[in-house]
């Protein structure tokens, strides 16, 4: 607390009363007294008892022959001693911030791990669920495929994606008319069953928003390839049985898609088919 200068000496004994100086009283005067300074005597032991009864007592006993301490208070510098107290202080909040801040720290890197162990248990559990793609097609996208005839197609996506638990295909015609018409269809209805799709026969695409099992559902795609009204002739009334089939499938595939959806039609784009004009339908409704 300041710098404090200590003195340590010998109490001087007084030999003989002669030595003694005395005031106008007669009273003899401590040399000590006298002097004009900011020390104090600080004893180090008792002070013996100074008996009235003998006089000759009064000089051996007035400074006992015992070590005393003297500090020069007017030595000590007020600044310095402020100083001190500051640096106290500032030595008591730097050892406060410290602690805390090594506490922060571990809550800090105790947070960090856990989200690293957040981010690896997810990373892991995707890596068996990865997304998988074919063309403008993913696995995570709702796929309804109509007017399927011997499910080539919807059977190629499924096997891409390795799981068609998302897609679900449809044709007009029956099975057992599929099984005799196309030598494929039972391989690939069985790549498209065993990969968890969904197919589902005698599916009119001109009402098929009021089908029992597609009512409920909405798709991210929907997809016609190569729509046929089934009249093989190029007339203007075959050319309008067409065209009924189109706009047809397009009125009810609008209320089954999702506000972010595709509807796709693969066409033929050269001679007869170009009357078909399958833009101008898709305008009409909306589209």
């Amino acid at each position: 607390m300041g710098q404090v200068l200590s003195y340590i000496w010998k109490c001087l004994r007084y030999e003989t009363r002669k030595n003694l100086k005395k005031d106008k009283h007669n009273h003899l005067i401590d040399p000590l007294q006298e002097q004009q300074s900011h020390y104090i005597t600080i004893p180090t032991g008792e002070t013996e008892h100074v008996s009235s009864s003998n006089p000759e007592n009064v000089v051996a006993d007035l400074t006992p022959d015992i070590p005393c301490s003297v500090v020069d208070l007017g030595s000590v510098d007020q600044n310095d001693t402020k100083k001190e107290d500051e640096n106290c202080v500032e030595h008591s909040s730097k050892g406060y911030v410290e602690e805390n801040a090594e506490k922060l720290i571990q809550v800090v890197e105790n947070k960090i791990i856990e989200e690293k162990e957040v981010v690896n248990k997810v990373s892991n559990e995707l890596k068996g669920t990865s997304i998988k793609r074919i063309g403008q097609y993913t696995s995570k996208q709702k796929i309804l495929l109509v007017g399927e005839g011997d499910f080539s197609f919807s059977a190629s996506l499924a096997v891409a994606f390795g799981s068609a638990s998302n897609i679900v295909a449809t044709s007009l015609n029956s099975q057992d008319f599929l099984i005799e018409n196309y030598g494929n269809f039972l391989t690939n209805k069985m790549e498209l069953v065993t990969r968890g799709a969904t197919v589902v026969h005698g599916v009119d695409v001109r009402a098929m928003v009021k089908d029992t099992f597609l009512s409920s559902l909405i798709f991210d795609r929907i997809i016609f390839n190569f729509p046929h009204a089934g009249k093989f002739g190029q007339s203007d009334s075959e050319l309008r049985k067409h065209k009924e089939l189109v706009r047809g499938f397009l009125r009810n595939a609008k209320k089954m898609i999702n506000e972010d959806g595709e509807i796709h039609i693969t066409h033929k784009s050269n001679g007869f088919y170009l009357k078909w004009d399958i833009p101008k339908i898709g305008s009409d409704q909306g589209l």
